[in-house]
């Protein structure tokens, strides 16, 4: 099977130096294309962080910085590309900057370098789209669709339900649902029945490789 797999975490860049982003690394991403490159399918890694995760030399790699370069970065591989799967456990951001405001809440110019004169500095950010509600409806995509769902501070059946819903609104096939404060442990597969499989964190790519038929 031709497989894309997206890892790691996307930045929203505040001026050209500066960026805010999250605290995922992409590490369960690489495990499970290397995993799948192992089992003799044709991987690609889409991933902000490849150096040192994983032995990237049998399988091909592409890297991306922010949320603008994933999204295109997708979108370009999936209507290339015949891909039978797509695995999209990229830790995506759902906002951006908008603006950058100054003390008097007067926009600053955040084309280049932001001084580091200000006494405060105020960001208004909004929503991004979801990337992975446009695989599908947008992008055409008629293969197996695999996203991920990381909630906090919530029980696990509150994470299943949520999970449920979140999979039947992106039309995917599987979802892989945990919480932060147990991520390292665990997590839930969920499948279009709403059947939730609980695996260890070195089962989930097993787990998913076992439903690709």
């Amino acid at each position: 099977m031709k497989i894309l797999v997206t890892a790691g975490a996307t930045q929203t860049p505040i001026d050209q130096v500066r960026a805010i982003t999250n605290i995922f690394k992409g590490k369960t991403g690489a495990r499970i294309a290397q995993q799948l490159n192992e089992e003799g399918h044709g991987v690609t890694l889409l991933t902000s962080n490849p150096e040192g995760l994983v032995d990237t030399e049998t399988f091909r790699v592409s890297k991306y910085r922010t949320f603008d370069e994933l999204a295109a970065s997708m979108e370009f591989m999936i209507r290339r590309y015949d891909f039978d799967v797509i695995i999209h456990s990229a830790a995506v951001s759902d906002y951006r900057v908008a603006r950058v405001l100054g003390e008097d809440l007067q926009p600053v110019n955040s084309s280049k370098k932001i001084s580091g004169s200000h006494d405060k500095l105020f960001l208004e950010m909004v929503p991004t789209y979801k990337i992975v509600d446009k695989i599908r409806s947008e992008w055409g995509f008629k293969g197996i669709l695999v996203k991920f769902k990381l909630q906090v501070g919530i029980s696990d059946e509150e994470l299943l339900a949520i999970a449920r819903k979140s999979r039947s609104t992106s039309d995917a096939d599987l979802i892989i649902a945990n919480c932060l404060e147990w991520a390292k442990e665990y997590a839930y597969v969920v499948d279009r029945a709403g059947n939730a499989e609980k695996v260890t964190r070195d089962g989930i790519g097993p787990a998913i490789s076992r439903r690709l038929g």
